[in-house]
């Protein structure tokens, strides 16, 4: 029954604000009107949901909150670490740079969008593979190969447990807020 008053506020907000398809495809003349008691309700909804680990709620609270209040640098933090956790590199991606643009990047920012860019680079590789049969360019395969080897090596390295959230999943956001 714990969660019950958090879902009832949940759907409150949802009912208020909107839903929309992605907070990275509105411009700010497109940002609906969201009252200020609304943005607050949202605000203290997806914290709720963000310290209770409850992701999926969290990530849809967050997205209406970036939509209702794009320049909130720590709704842009915490959506690009749940998007992270989630797997959703590029909707992640997209939040961190939001965040750097507004001025909150800090060195833990810094490190999930490395940490980003390194796992795009290992999907790219692992491309080159899949792509270059074995009797062609042999050279490009091999080194493919042997930096698609490595870049796990490396994401270890920048690896750290998340807080919260569940099941622990290599290189899980740093700094900044933690879900």
């Amino acid at each position: 029954m714990k969660g019950l008053p958090v879902t009832l506020v949940s759907v409150s907000v949802l009912a208020l604000a909107g839903c929309a398809s992605s907070p990275f495809r509105k411009h700010s003349s497109d940002v609906s009107n969201i009252s200020p008691q609304a943005l607050v309700a949202l605000q203290e909804s997806a914290a709720v949901a963000y310290a209770q680990g409850n992701a999926p709620a969290a990530i849809g609270l967050y997205t209406q909150l970036v939509q209702g209040a794009p320049n909130d640098v720590r709704a842009w933090d915490r959506l690009g670490n749940l998007e992270l956790l989630a797997g959703h590199y590029s909707q992640a991606l997209i939040a961190y740079e939001h965040d750097l643009q507004l001025g909150g990047g800090n060195a833990g920012v810094w490190h999930n969008v490395a940490v980003i860019r390194l796992r795009e680079a290992q999907a790219a590789l692992n491309q080159v593979q899949a792509q270059t049969p074995d009797s062609a360019d042999a050279e490009l395969r091999a080194n493919s190969a042997r930096a698609a080897r490595a870049l796990p090596h490396i994401l270890a390295l920048l690896s750290a447990p998340p807080a919260g959230l569940g099941q622990a999943r290599a290189a899980a956001p740093m700094g900044g807020e933690q879900p």
